[in-house]
């Protein structure tokens, strides 16, 4: 059911998507993003928003405060999860594996390299700070228009 709570989640969190994605981009070796970063981050952000954060509004505000630590949780691991399914599929259709099961554990491999080259403090302060904020603003229309 569409409410106010979930409105404000998705449009929050879709910023905050793709806030976090064009600070991530200098993270790429030489400025290699991959080519849909931006709009997948921002996907992410909307369903992350209207799913996790916009279902839980009108809780209060400490309560936002976890929810914004999930929110900002779930968005990291499925963005890099996203991201390393897309390099997997190119390496795929390069017939870089012997089956489809070595390609599938290669995904969780490209994960855990991705999540390396993102271990910077400033990028992760924004990406829990923003998730914190992004609850806030969310949990303050959730209670205001319920």
């Amino acid at each position: 059911m569409p409410t106010a709570g979930r409105l404000a989640g998705a449009i929050m969190f879709a910023l905050y998507g793709w806030y976090v994605a064009g600070y991530s981009v200098r993270f790429f070796p030489e400025e290699n993003a991959p080519d849909l970063l931006i709009p997948v981050a921002t996907f992410v952000g909307l369903l992350i928003g209207w799913m996790i954060v916009g279902s839980r509004a009108g809780r209060g505000y400490n309560p936002a405060i976890g929810i914004g630590l999930t929110a900002a949780s779930a968005y990291s691991f499925w963005v890099i999860f996203l991201l390393s399914f897309q390099a997997m599929m190119k390496n795929a259709m390069r017939r870089l594996y012997d089956g489809p099961m070595e390609a599938l554990a290669d995904t969780f491999d490209i994960m855990l390299e991705q999540a390396k080259d993102f271990l910077d403090i400033g990028l992760i302060i924004t990406v829990f700070v923003g998730g914190i904020i992004c609850a806030w603003v969310t949990e303050y229309f959730g209670k205001r228009y319920p």
